[in-house]
């Protein structure tokens, strides 16, 4: 299929039918004769077959809702789906390594969730994971329509043996990282927003060096480099690894030094925190902006949301704007997003009862079930108002509902409307949310823009599936990139950024590095007319 048919197939899905068909919650018996493992009962008495689904466990459930695996929602799912779910938590950030021991061992779950497209492939390669075609053809309802009205969800989830393995979500595309300038200080020095490269140093320069906080004291720097805003930076000079040129995907490695020198740059001249490597999960970063001593921040945009209520509190005269990402010589480009649709999970596939797993994702994709577990109860946690809805009490739905996300992870959640944004009320009357508001739906505008794209080929999720070693080839580049540029940045003279990048490509091709760059050739090739691209992603607006 060429990329326009699927794009014309894809908006015609969803132009001629906005939700999905409802589905009878626990409409069948249980035919499976081996019911000792596998059943259990209703509260109609119906026999109901077990399964067993994965949940993250990120440790922010409050105590008095219970755990990840029995809570008020687990207990709401047993009781309205049409199968008994043992919910087996699994801690966020040693996700993988609980995967690879159930896995290992024999326990893992019948449905396994995992943000992390990298490791599902894993998975793949290692056959751990059912094939779901036939599955789907001859089970499903529900999540077979998803599939034909969003093909994408195909695209994404088939593997080279061109069998479909995993299920996604479809979402709205939503903006992950944002960078933020201190409009105040831009108007007390007389500068405006910068839109090059240049201009962003010489405005970080000011902001560093030109007192813009009027304390009389040299403590403010002019942006931050800690965490995710080097890669923010390599963004403005799209400094990927394998991006698309004249009409060949390459690995570029001619990227990297003025990505590097524009940050050795900021470094040797005081503008960014001598110590930023140290802040490697950026809180003295927060801490820099939310304080008022940071002229622009990089960051997630839920960060800068949470800690611009404390700038605002600490300096009320503070004003915060959204900025594109300047312009290099490469052209202008945009921060990580979230696109429509995201490879989410995957059936074991040594799962008891593929079936009945069938039967859970066809239920849990049902628009009631969505919506239930989007704004929770009718009359309990919100009431009605037209086609809008209200929350009762925002800070008891914070507590019942505030660790649901990872239970949708797999939903279409398009089809029911949002009614915040970085967890403010669209109608809240408070200044600061009224503010941030602003600022976000312009982060909006300015980034989920085809015309500045996030750099690279397609999102970090749709790259194709390698091998074990190509993955190791790949990640081991990437790693050994970012570290050794770093020292290039911090080392003075003594390590120069033209030396890091030839070492860079030494390391890279000593561990396999052009045998990878001739498969990404030969797979852009042959899949340039029907695999999903950055620009696409773009266009997938729900």
């Amino acid at each position: 299929m060429s990329r326009m048919n699927w794009s014309k197939k894809l908006m015609g899905g969803v132009a001629a039918a906005t939700a999905l068909s409802m589905v009878l919650a626990g409409c069948g018996t249980n035919e499976s004769t081996n019911k000792n493992d596998t059943t259990g009962q209703s509260a109609e008495g119906e026999s109901k077959e077990k399964i067993s689904v994965s949940i993250y466990d990120r440790g922010q459930i409050p105590k008095e809702e219970g755990t990840y695996a029995e809570n008020r929602w687990t207990k709401w799912i047993n009781e309205n789906g049409p199968v008994n779910v043992d919910f087996v938590p699994i801690p966020r950030n040693e996700s993988q390594q609980k995967y690879s021991m159930l896995f290992a061992s024999g326990d893992a779950p019948d449905l396994v969730l995992e943000y992390d497209t990298d490791f599902l492939n894993s998975l793949w390669a290692q056959k751990q994971l059912l094939p779901l075609d036939d599955l789907i053809e001859q089970h499903s309802t529900e999540y077979k329509a998803l599939l034909e009205k969003v093909p994408a969800l195909r695209t994404l989830g088939t593997k080279p043996d061109g069998k479909l393995y995993e299920i996604g979500m479809v979402t709205k595309p939503e903006v992950l990282g944002a960078m933020v300038i201190r409009q105040d200080w831009l108007d007390k020095l007389g500068l405006e927003v910068p839109e090059t490269v240049d201009e962003l140093y010489a405005v970080a320069d000011a902001f560093a060096n030109q007192d813009p906080d009027g304390n009389g004291v040299k403590d403010t720097y002019g942006m931050n480099l800690s965490q995710f805003a080097s890669f923010y930076v390599d963004a403005m000079f799209q400094n990927e690894m394998f991006i698309i040129e004249d009409g060949q995907l390459v690995r570029q490695f001619d990227r990297i030094k003025p990505a590097y020198d524009f940050k050795k740059k900021l470094f040797e001249n005081g503008i960014v925190d001598k110590d930023f490597l140290s802040d490697k999960n950026g809180q003295k970063a927060e801490q820099d902006f939310a304080s008022g001593k940071l002229g622009i921040y990089l960051a997630y945009r839920s960060v800068i949301s949470k800690n611009f209520d404390t700038l605002k509190n600490t300096d009320p005269n503070a004003k915060v704007t959204a900025m594109a990402f300047p312009e290099s010589e490469f052209g202008r480009f945009g921060p990580d997003f979230n696109p429509a649709v995201q490879m989410t999970g995957a059936i074991n596939a040594n799962a008891k009862s593929p079936e009945a797993v069938m039967k859970y994702i066809d239920f849990m994709v049902t628009p009631s079930t969505v919506e239930t577990l989007t704004n929770g109860i009718e009359g309990e946690h919100y009431t009605k108002e037209g086609d809008k809805t209200k929350p009762i009490d925002e800070k008891k739905n914070e507590t019942e509902m505030g660790y649901l996300n990872d239970y949708r992870m797999f939903m279409p959640k398009y089809i029911v409307e949002s009614n915040s944004v970085d967890g403010r009320q669209l109608d809240s009357t408070d200044p600061i949310d009224q503010e941030w508001l602003a600022v976000s739906a312009e982060m909006d505008k300015l980034y989920l823009n085809p015309e500045t794209p996030h750099p690279g080929f397609t999102h970090a999720k749709f790259r194709p599936s390698l091998d074990k070693a190509m993955t190791t080839t790949f990640n081991d580049g990437w790693n050994n990139m970012n570290d050794t540029m770093a020292k290039a940045i911090v080392s003075g003279s003594g390590y120069t950024v033209d030396q890091g990048v030839e070492d860079v490509k030494k390391s890279w091709y000593a561990s396999g590095g052009q045998e990878l760059e001739d498969w990404y050739k030969n797979w852009y090739q042959e899949n340039k007319d029907s695999w999903i691209f950055m620009d696409e992603l773009y266009t997938m607006k729900f």
